[in-house]
């Protein structure tokens, strides 16, 4: 990878002994938490609430916001559907940001829309000037989070990337990467899968799902949240059930074999690759076609199970291994609201970047302490969010932090040697299902 300024940044973390690396973050975050807070509506009003002003608090914990329920509570203010209320979204929207949003272009915009896709779009539209690339969750339950980024935070969501699983997973340039989804979508993993790729020209790479994955559709195909009205009649009674035939009979077995595809064109010219996917997208490939991966090639798992699927992780990546010829089969773990994801080493265990101050907390939303502490995790990431959001964030992921928050006595080693704060073991999720992956979904 050619190195730039934002990537040689993040690379430099790697190398800082820990407390080096968390007093960094810690002034970065004092920082951010001002800028913030003078120029973010929906947050300076939460942390007003609790008693909190411009200047950092003793307990971080009173910076924290649940990530999900932030980018979901237009849902509240205005209903499940943003493209048919826009004058009623755009002042949700202009709170969560802590650029301005000019007022008066919010006349451009229509009274509806037919889909949240051609919302989105007029949004960044019309907002070109501020550069606006809008993600979001795959939003199943009909609750996407919404989440604004620009040009600055794109790029750093490219590098995150990029520069993590160089280090984390030894994948360089010159390796081919098979993404086992749409090149299309506003689906966070898949779009900085492809904003990074475009970026730093990384050549081959392959998108094997052979149709746009926009919010609406994956909406509808989940079938658990209609729009009111006949718009809803039409998507539950014809859409819907013509979605879940269509992707049975004719979506997947187009996707797998163009996968297959990639990746016999990849052996026979003898390149290394790393294929990611979902983890049940993935065992459908193995169970369809066997083919031996060169040496140094990875699956990689992301968006994990749904509930429904009658196998287990173990089992998955058996059936991956014994395919694709005993080749590192890895998990990455990630959220729409944040703009990093961490990845799991050969031991089980899912590294978080080195730029992050990662702390659990308790059922009382307090901060755990010690070397190794169980609860919701949560993040301090003062440079993912920019100059337009603040990026604290409790997630509804419990997990078992080791070398996280404050803790300062001698680090738990992971046996991979990798330093720094790691999720030990599995993550549960105990948000929605439908709303904790990416990749699983699209």
């Amino acid at each position: 990878m050619v190195a730039t300024p934002v990537s040689q940044e993040l690379e430099r973390f790697y190398g800082l002994p820990s407390c080096d690396r968390r007093d960094i973050v810690l002034r970065a975050t004092a920082e951010q938490h001002r800028y913030h807070f003078e120029r973010n509506a929906a947050y300076r009003e939460t942390l007003s609430a609790r008693g909190v002003g411009p200047d950092l608090p003793d307990d971080l914990a009173l910076l924290l916001r649940p990530a999900a329920l932030t980018f979901k509570s237009y849902a509240e203010r205005i209903g499940l559907f943003p493209q048919d209320e826009p004058a009623a979204f755009m002042p949700w929207l202009a709170g969560q940001l802590s650029v301005p949003l000019a007022r008066e272009r919010w006349r451009l915009f229509h009274r509806r829309y037919g889909t949240l896709e051609a919302f989105l779009r007029d949004i960044e539209r019309i907002y070109s000037d501020l550069g606006l690339e809008i993600v979001t969750s795959t939003g199943t339950s009909g609750r996407a989070s919404i989440v604004v980024r620009n040009a600055a935070t794109v790029a750093l969501a490219t590098e995150a990337f990029f520069t993590a699983i160089r280090v984390c997973w030894g994948v360089q340039r010159g390796m081919a990467l098979v993404f086992m989804m749409p090149e299309e979508t506003r689906v966070a993993m898949a779009r900085t899968a492809r904003f990074g790729t475009r970026y730093l020209d990384w050549k081959p790479v392959y998108y094997t799902v052979p149709f746009p994955a926009t919010p609406d559709r994956l909406r509808i195909r989940a079938g658990r949240s209609f729009r009111p009205g006949l718009a809803g009649l039409w998507e539950r009674r014809l859409l819907h059930p013509f979605m879940s035939r269509a992707e049975e009979r004719l979506a997947k077995p187009r996707y797998l074999a163009r996968t297959l595809a990639c990746l016999r064109e990849c052996v026979a010219g003898g390149r290394r690759l790393m294929l990611l996917g979902g983890p049940a997208q993935l065992h459908g490939l193995a169970r369809v076609g066997a083919i031996r991966l060169p040496t140094g090639s990875r699956v990689a798992t992301g968006g994990g199970l749904k509930e429904s699927y009658a196998h287990t992780m173990a089992d998955i990546r058996a059936d991956l291994r014994a395919a694709f010829g005993d080749v590192a089969v890895s998990d990455v773990y990630g959220m729409a609201e944040a703009n990093w994801a961490a990845f799991e080493c050969e031991h089980g265990n899912y590294h978080l970047p080195p730029w992050l101050h990662a702390v659990v907390t308790d059922d009382d939303d307090r901060i755990l302490g010690g070397p190794e502490a169980t609860g919701l995790l949560a993040f301090f990431d003062p440079i993912g969010g920019g100059a337009l959001i603040p990026p604290f964030f409790q997630t509804a992921d419990r997990a078992r932090l080791v070398n996280g928050g404050a803790y300062d006595g001698p680090p738990l080693a992971c046996p991979c040697g990798s330093e720094g704060a790691f999720i030990r073991g599995a993550i549960q999720r105990v948000d929605l299902l439908e709303e904790a992956g990416c990749a699983a979904q699209v």
